[in-house]
């Protein structure tokens, strides 16, 4: 499935016949109605700047509840006490830990932060913020992996879980990612482009960028979590799993090196993870729904016919 916009080829002009062959020229036929369009498209835009900071301020007006937030999402690495100092520890650790307490973390009615400031009345916002919001509910933090960069104009980012693709409307992302690296953060869908089947997305907060040597093991590691939600929910797939655990992609993130590439790591971040989970090969395999480490060998070594 693709989520890409897509474009009319052409530019109208005012005195062009209008693109949807009712014969009249473009001006006095959809120009009015896509200009209107434009404006609406705009203003939801706008409105991004603005609530995603309200957003946060619900969130930081919750402290009661940091302590276990910060020892799922760093693993009790940081505590309370280092919050305003987790953007100069770890890249800006501080606004990648809020935004996902407000967008994944559920709260005691089982809802996340977002989603019951949808429905908070009281909580104020203009009817474009409103409008955005609505749409945010099933955000969550996910692992992306960069497949184009559009030079000045942003980048197709796919999610490395569920090959979903999106447009990614960020013209400084475009100038710092490369093809092939990971983006680990929240993408949120805001205007919908005139002539568009998708909205353009934006990152929800601060992302963390991982080096284009990262997506294998990402996701061998966001197996390893699968299968161990598989012990309680057996039928489980990703969108369990992130809906769930979606932390677990912080802790890959913290087990990477900060300075330079290390081959090495992640051998050791897929058997760690095995060990911590306890999972053996053969118990791995069976969750997942696949042939035993020893009969897969049987089939490689066995002569073709």
């Amino acid at each position: 499935m693709s989520n890409q916009p897509k474009r009319k080829a052409a530019k109208l002009g005012r005195n062009d016949p209008c693109h949807c062959g009712s014969g009249k020229k473009y001006k006095d036929c959809h120009l009015p109605l896509e200009q209107v369009e434009r404006t609406e498209q705009m203003r939801l835009h706008q409105a991004q700047d603005t609530l995603l900071p309200r957003i946060i301020e619900a969130a930081q007006a919750l402290p009661m509840q940091f302590p276990s937030a910060l020892e799922r999402f760093w693993q009790g690495k940081y505590q309370v006490e280092q919050l305003d100092e987790l953007d100069t520890l770890e890249d800006r650790g501080a606004e990648r830990f809020l935004t996902w307490f407000a967008f994944d973390l559920r709260q005691e009615d089982g809802r996340t932060l977002v989603e019951q400031l949808v429905a908070d009345e009281a909580f104020e916002l203009d009817p474009y913020e409103r409008r955005l919001l609505q749409t945010w509910t099933t955000v969550r933090l996910r692992p992306y992996l960069i497949e184009m960069i559009k030079k000045g104009k942003g980048v197709i980012a796919r999610d490395l879980l569920s090959d979903a693709t999106y447009e990614l409307a960020d013209h400084k992302a475009s100038r710092r990612l490369e093809s092939g690296e990971v983006l680990v953060g929240h993408l949120v869908p805001v205007e919908t482009p005139v002539g568009a089947e998708a909205p353009n997305y934006y990152l929800a907060g601060a992302a963390a960028q991982l080096t284009d040597d990262t997506a294998a093991t990402l996701v061998a590691f966001a197996e390893l979590h699968l299968a161990d939600l598989r012990r309680t929910l057996p039928d489980a797939g990703w969108a369990d799993l992130i809906k769930e655990r979606s932390e677990i992609f912080n802790h890959f993130v913290t087990a990477l090196p900060t300075e330079e590439r290390d081959p090495t790591i992640f051998d050791r971040i897929i058997s760690d993870g095995q060990i911590a989970l306890k999972l053996t090969a053969a118990s791995l395999a069976e969750l997942l729904g696949r042939k035993p480490p020893d009969e897969e060998e049987e089939a490689d070594s066995s002569p073709s016919s």
